[in-house]
């Protein structure tokens, strides 16, 4: 198969594939360390499902800059309450905190939450203070720091004035990025030409969050042995342009209340609407959770997690010309760094991930997908880009989750209906890790096939099921990791309308429930049955966590995305919003398309011609299938005959009749 891309971006392809850039040591010695402490684990707490390290000001300082003495880099995160509610709804914002060397709270709500619940913070630890003490405290060992980011001025003002209250702070250097500087390949190089002149020790990044996180991720291989924190609106504290609260309402807990008053358009929803509903809730349950361990005086530890399996090392590849470029997020996502401490009472199980024993790919029959209908292959074996197929995606994400949970390996059995065909498109690496298994009965259901995969396992072994016919949009490292946070016997993501969303971590011993005979739905019959006897949670999600490869539609919408998120141009919002600019072209080898012929957003089967001057648009042109000279296809799955043959909707009004 080859593929062409329309525009090229300045992040590399092959950062996907592993490339290591220069921080790849660096990256595997952040897994041996990360929240570390000679040789020990930081101290740390859950609060609603986020890892907070129990530090004080001056203990964060001091573990910086150790780290530094001892060559190590790192990233700081200091949530707020606004953090904390993203966390729960955003898998990949999740991801970026579950990264962090260290995490602190920078809000007194949460130094409350944690009260409530039996396990104190010390003390808050907000961004604003810290970067005046780290940087002061950094400066005094010949230290620098670098200022990235904020309002106009406000770098360079910050640093002026860090310098006049701390004498010794060294800056390297400030840096404004224009707005949309994210999009564009020649702010992006200009930041990564400061970074590197100025070789800083700290990095301080004033973006606001999500998107401060964001860059830190993108941005952390050109330094890895560098701190780097995300500092939010602290550069136009420090600089003078926005005035800070008086230090009784900081020690209160009534700062936000100040920068109401000072920005009440902007902040009114998030505070008022949102956060104080959402911190109410905070505090009633940690109140809760806390009971039963001040009654019983149970006490908490901190469980340091396994040490991680080392990536495979892979061949250097060529240098871009000129500045490197940062390898994007799917590079730094594909070195899981260790799963963040737990939080375990003494005695308890293991958990839920230390007991995944597989992922159960759910393969379905061809009956029940138009597209395998009209190419007559599993729909795993249709391409999705230069890597291969959707099957190929699947083990991917597999092979990623079992380097995250430390497992030696993840097998993935994929089941198909006996009269579907069986995924024959599984690179060569994969071999040896998954099997294609077949369910013999004619008529068993979801939940009855996962019943009798059941027997292989103990009662308390973990599954991960998830439904083939789609492409993720988060790591399945990510969603594994929010599922098991969610707890229970069974876990299930819903969408925000109330479907699901095809993904579930089971225990085992739940689907003992399920009759061993007859037809049986996981979610109209198996859930309801298993929820009368076993814990079952629902974790809601605003935005899929996949896009569904069932109709012509489906599959192009889900390949438009992965080519424009793999490509480095931006994505809508929305990843089901209209967007027409051409995207991509998927030719597998064995067809035939004429080079005078178009093809935008398409994909030709092997074994289709497309003869010259024809015009493919969003269009899937089948096995033996020819689209005539001069032709214009579009929104059509071009099936064998003397012409195209309608939409994927026509094709399944035809097959229902």
């Amino acid at each position: 198969m080859y593929l062409r891309y329309r525009e090229p971006s300045w992040e590399l392809a092959e950062a996907a594939e592993g490339a290591p850039s220069p921080a790849a040591d660096g990256r595997a010695r952040r897994g041996d360390r990360a929240g570390k402490a000679n040789g020990k684990p930081l101290p740390s707490i859950q609060l609603n499902g986020v890892r907070l390290h129990a530090l004080t000001e001056a203990d964060c300082v001091g573990y910086i800059l150790s780290q530094l003495e001892a060559g190590r880099g790192g990233m700081v995160v200091t949530p707020n309450l606004d953090h904390l509610r993203r966390y729960c709804h955003d898998l990949s914002f999740g991801a970026l905190i579950a990264e962090a060397d260290v995490v602190v709270a920078d809000g007194m709500p949460l130094v409350w939450a944690s009260r409530l619940q039996g396990t104190p913070l010390p003390q808050r630890v907000p961004g604003s203070n810290l970067i005046s003490s780290l940087s002061a405290a950094a400066g005094a060992k010949g230290r620098s720091v670098f200022l990235l980011g904020g309002d106009p001025g406000t770098a360079e003002g910050a640093a002026r004035c860090l310098k006049q209250e701390y004498p010794t702070t060294v800056v390297a250097g400030t840096h404004y990025p224009p707005f949309g500087f994210e999009h564009d390949p020649k702010e992006m190089s200009l930041i990564i030409q400061a970074l590197s002149d100025a070789k800083p020790d700290i990095i301080y990044v004033a973006l606001g969050s999500p998107k401060q996180e964001k860059l830190i991720a993108r941005l952390r291989p050109i330094l890895p042995a560098a701190w780097w924190m995300g500092v939010g609106n602290s550069f136009s504290f420090l600089s003078g342009n926005v005035k800070r609260a008086p230090i009784w309402m900081q020690r209160i807990g009534m700062e936000w209340l100040h920068r109401l008053f000072q920005e009440p358009r902007r902040l009114f929803r998030r505070y008022l609407i949102v956060g104080v509903p959402f911190a109410m809730s905070l505090l009633g349950r940690s109140a809760v959770k806390g009971i039963p361990n001040r009654l019983r005086g149970r006490k908490f530890d901190v469980v340091a997690p396994p040490a991680p399996i080392q990536p495979a090392a892979v061949a250097p590849a060529s240098p871009a010309v000129g500045v490197q470029p940062p390898p994007d997020v799917r590079q730094v996502r594909s070195e899981w760094p260790a799963a963040p401490a737990i939080l375990l009472n003494s005695g308890t199980e293991p958990a839920p991930l230390s007991r995944l024993r597989a992922m159960v790919l759910l393969g379905g029959s061809v009956r029940a997908n138009v597209l395998s209908a009209s190419t007559l292959r599993s729909v795993l074996d249709l391409p999705l880009d230069e890597k291969g197929s959707l099957l190929n995606h699947w083990l991917g994400h597999a092979t990623e989750l079992a380097r995250w949970g430390t497992l030696p390996q993840l097998p993935v059995r994929v089941m198909v209906n006996q009269n579907a065909p069986e995924p024959t498109s599984a690179a060569p690496r994969y071999f040896g890790t998954f099997r294609v298994e077949r369910d013999l009965s004619d008529y068993r259901g979801t939940g009855g096939v996962l019943r009798d995969l059941a027997v292989d396992y103990d009662d308390e072994d973990v599954i991960l099921v998830a439904n083939a016919a789609q492409v993720l949009l988060d790591p399945l490292p990510n969603i594994t990791t929010a599922l098991e946070r969610k707890g229970g016997d069974i876990a299930v993501i819903s969408h925000e309308d109330g479907t699901p969303s095809g993904i579930m971590l089971v225990t085992c011993k739940t689907l003992r429930l399920i009759p061993p005979r007859g037809f049986v739905d996981m979610k109209e019959q198996a859930l309801p049955l298993i929820a009368g006897k076993f814990d079952v949670r629902v974790m809601q999600r605003r935005r899929p966590t996949g896009l569904p490869v069932r109709s012509l539609q489906d599959y192009i919408q889900a390949l438009r995305y992965h080519h424009r998120r793999k490509s480095g141009r931006v994505a809508a919002t929305d990843p089901l919003a209209e967007d027409w600019s051409p995207t991509f072209s998927l030719v597998e080898p064995g067809a035939s398309v004429d080079h005078s012929a178009r093809v935008h957003d398409s994909v030709v089967l092997r074994g289709a011609r497309v003869e010259p001057g024809a015009v493919l648009v969003r269009s899937v042109v089948c096995p033996d299938a020819t689209v005539g000279r001069d032709r214009t296809a579009v929104d059509q799955l071009v099936v064998p005959g003397p012409k195209p043959r309608g939409t994927s909707r026509e094709l399944g009004a035809l097959q229902r009749a």
